[in-house]
């Protein structure tokens, strides 16, 4: 079975069941005619519902079928990302609220937490990323760190709140993201970050630190982001590779 497929047609129902195409009462489409209308398997079908079972977004009883109980994730926020196109849609499905802005030179502590150039001079956009299809509390904290020589960038991050920031990088200077690397961490929410986010301070978060680097491996930019515990999953896609032993 294809991990990404089922990914797919996960994410496809998920967003039926949000937009309300699937409202909440309603049955999905059998798994037989959903095999039809993803051309997929029935594997491939049953891992998908597992998705959202897992979600607390349909429940599945016998002679029944798949029942639509709630029209967003339990826990808030669920995004699966398996490449840079869907971490982009990322983007699309929150909207950027920026609450600061700031030049800063990178000292040792910050160059090695980060990943940037010690003595560098870089500019560090804050922002609250906020559900623009629900009226929910706010998502995530999110702080972009780019190079000085992106500057204009600013001003474009305020005038396409649906772009990453990396996105608009891409669009302006002419670069191009050909890799991210993501790193994962538990954290707890600071009292500032607490505040933004109508939260509560020490609470369990996840702290995402991604570099968005072209081909070469330069840095294009630095996004981190804190997510509290229950607004919020990730999931993952990992294909095996079978010519290892």
């Amino acid at each position: 079975m294809n991990p990404t497929r089922y990914a797919r047609v996960a994410k496809d129902l998920m967003q039926g069941i949000t937009s309300g195409r699937y409202p909440v009462g309603s049955l999905l489409p059998t798994e037989l005619e959903l095999c039809d209308l993803y051309s997929v398997s029935r594997h491939t079908v049953r891992a998908a519902i597992d998705q959202l079972l897992d979600q607390g977004l349909v429940s599945r009883r016998k002679r029944v079928g798949t029942r639509v109980e709630a029209s967003s994730p339990r826990g808030g926020y669920s995004q699966s990302l398996a490449s840079v196109a869907e971490l982009a849609q990322l983007g699309q499905n929150q909207q950027r609220q920026i609450q600061d802005m700031r030049h800063f030179i990178a000292d040792l502590s910050e160059a090695e937490r980060l990943g940037l150039v010690p003595g560098e001079h870089y500019l560090c956009v804050s922002s609250i990323r906020v559900d623009c299809v629900h009226d929910s509390l706010p998502q995530c904290w999110n702080e972009v760190y780019v190079p000085r020589d992106y500057a204009e960038v600013i001003e474009l991050a305020r005038e396409h709140p649906d772009q990453l920031i990396a996105e608009l990088i891409e669009q302006r200077y002419g670069r191009a993201i050909a890799w991210v690397e993501q790193q994962v961490r538990a954290v707890l929410l600071t009292a500032p970050i607490a505040h933004a986010l109508k939260a509560e301070a020490g609470a369990a978060a996840l702290n995402i630190i991604r570099h968005y680097r072209e081909e070469n491996g330069d840095l294009m930019a630095v996004a981190e982001t804190v997510l509290p515990a229950d607004r919020f999953t990730l999931i993952s896609q990992m294909r095996r590779d079978r010519s290892a032993g």
